[in-house]
């Protein structure tokens, strides 16, 4: 029974850390239903772990040419690291209450609807279609929109507030380029993930309820799903239908609000 609840969380994890539902959302929303692992962070840090396995697999290329180190992929690198700071300094300021957070799932409705609003509101964000296919040349954002486009991820810390949902949607209204909206989205997730399981690892290691066992096959599938949930993401958004996802995330939020109210 262990492994199957993870295996479920595992595949949870997966399709929502990169679909625009908020994967934190979906994940204390199954554990309260399931009364298995509420609050076990641990648990939640080790499947992101698989996920990010995932990004660095599918933009193998775009890292590749980021560690040349020339004078453009410096400068991508130096906006990944300028979007990165608001996350940290949340994640410093602010992690008693934020762990808090993981214990309310009906706050997590109200961040799912929340989510809901920012997704329905790409639907009339102007931005171009993507660029003409051939080999990536790095192009960041400057460094106030990375800054913005970061800050959209620190307030997606908030379980039920989706970190690729906000980002990307911050990316379109900042005017960035579909396809590079969804690219600079899933490279800064790679610093914020790490830097989650460095801070846990920092606060006396990753204790889960779970056995090993039953974490490294989450992984591994969370890694998987993850996968095909980035590539499917990055197609929407380029092909317009990001927003559409709004729908799911005001009926799921709405339902769990008036369920869990009960």
């Amino acid at each position: 029974m262990e492994f199957m609840q993870v295996i479920l969380l595992a595949v949870v994890q997966g399709l929502t850390e990169f679909l625009p539902v908020s994967s934190s959302g979906h994940l204390v929303l199954v554990q309260h239903f399931l009364h298995a692992f509420e609050g076990d962070v641990a648990l939640d840090v080790i499947l992101h772990g698989g996920t990010l396995l995932a990004v660095l697999v599918v933009y193998r290329r775009e890292i590749r040419r980021l560690l040349r180190f020339d004078a453009a992929a410096v400068q991508y690198i130096v906006a990944l690291a300028v979007g990165t700071l608001p996350a940290i300094a949340v994640g410093l300021l602010l992690k008693d209450r934020i762990a808090a957070m993981f214990a309310d799932p009906r706050g997590t409705a109200v961040a799912l609807i929340v989510t809901g609003l920012i997704l329905l509101s790409t639907r009339f964000a102007r931005s171009e279609m993507r660029r003409v296919p051939g080999d990536w040349h790095p192009v960041p954002p400057s460094l106030p929109k990375a800054l913005l486009i970061g800050s959209a991820q620190a307030v997606a810390i908030i379980p039920g507030i989706s970190r690729s949902g906000s980002t990307i949607a911050a990316s379109l209204w900042l005017g960035l380029p579909r396809d590079e909206s969804a690219r600079f989205s899933f490279l800064l997730a790679v610093p914020a993930i790490v830097g989650a399981l460095v801070l846990h690892f920092l606060d006396g290691g990753l204790r889960s309820e779970a056995n090993p066992a039953a974490l490294a096959v989450g992984a591994i599938v969370a890694f998987l799903v993850g996968m095909v949930a980035i590539r499917l993401t990055a197609l929407l958004v380029v092909q317009r239908h990001f927003w559409k996802f709004s729908f799911y995330c005001l009926a799921l939020g709405v339902t769990m609000f008036l369920l869990l109210g009960r």
